[in-house]
């Protein structure tokens, strides 16, 4: 996980660094893959501000802590947005119970009719593909351990892929004949 801090209208600390590293790291057992985390810490006149926004596979998080004091306002801002990532887990958590998925199955071996020139190494599976739409794709493939999601496209009726790039993100493959 790789944390930049960034000061405003304040000189640098690496004291408050390392404060806000500690801090951070707790954050660190709720996320899957955290890719990026920006915390800015500002000053105006009394009010001490400290600003978190962690990127992930799920998306973009934020958080903000004001106070008197810049620790104070960094322990608020850790404590929002760990509140915010534990509701993040429960609801995931909840999303699993009510979408049960079946792990793929390979297909019991029985000669058919034109497979005796496809090679040994290549292994056929049948799925089950449900009609939805590429928002609900995502959300079933952020679910999934594997790196691909085969869906019928609920508005086109076609067979479409949905993929996890290893940079973060997804794409998506439509077939089409042009």
């Amino acid at each position: 996980m790789q944390i930049a801090v960034t000061f405003r209208h304040r000189e640098p600390d690496e004291q408050m660094k390392e404060y806000v590293r500690e801090k951070v790291a707790r954050l660190e057992k709720y996320l899957d893959n955290p890719r990026e985390v920006h915390i800015v810490l500002s000053s105006e006149k009394f009010r001490q501000t400290a600003e978190i926004t962690i990127l992930a596979d799920g998306g973009a998080l934020n958080g903000e802590g004001r106070d008197d004091d810049l620790y104070a306002a960094i322990d608020q801002m850790v404590s929002k947005i760990e509140r915010q990532l534990r509701e993040r887990r429960g609801k995931d958590k909840r999303k699993r119970a009510s979408f049960p998925i079946e792990p793929l199955q390979p297909e019991e071996e029985t000669p058919s009719e034109g497979t005796e020139d496809v090679p040994g190494f290549i292994q056929k599976r049948r799925m089950i593909v449900k009609p939805m739409s590429v928002e609900e794709a995502a959300a079933q493939l952020n679910l999934l351990p594997q790196d691909f999601f085969i869906f019928v496209n609920s508005e086109s009726s076609q067979i479409n892929v949905l993929y996890r790039r290893k940079e973060g993100g997804f794409d998506w493959i439509e077939p089409s004949l042009k």
